[in-house]
């Protein structure tokens, strides 16, 4: 995919992503952009991050001490090293910061 495609449906990762975290109470979690990054915030003071790397066409994310590079498998967003997938993992590691079960449909 060319970059402007991939840029594209980036976005709407990150649209999803803040949309469902809107739906929050901000003192338990929250997420914003900024310099075309996803920071999700927890009331517990955790700071994950979702970014790009264009040139690799890969979404990165860090939580915590741990990190996944995903690239696009078909409809699903997947890490080559280990076969997590994105939105399994966004799932997993916020609801684990906010304390409470937190879905995303992506």
């Amino acid at each position: 995919m060319d970059e402007r495609t991939f840029r594209t449906v980036v976005e709407a990762i990150y649209a999803k992503v803040l949309k469902r975290l809107d739906l929050e109470d901000p003192d338990v979690i929250e997420g914003e952009t900024n310099a075309g990054v996803v920071r999700i915030r927890s009331g517990r003071g955790q700071v994950y991050v979702l970014n790009v790397q264009p040139p690799l066409q890969e979404v990165w994310y860090a939580a915590g001490d741990r990190a996944w590079h995903f690239k696009q498998a078909g409809d699903r967003w997947v890490d080559p090293r280990n076969g997590d997938d994105l939105g399994a993992v966004l799932d997993w590691t916020v609801s684990q910061a906010a304390g409470k079960p937190i879905q995303f449909a992506l």
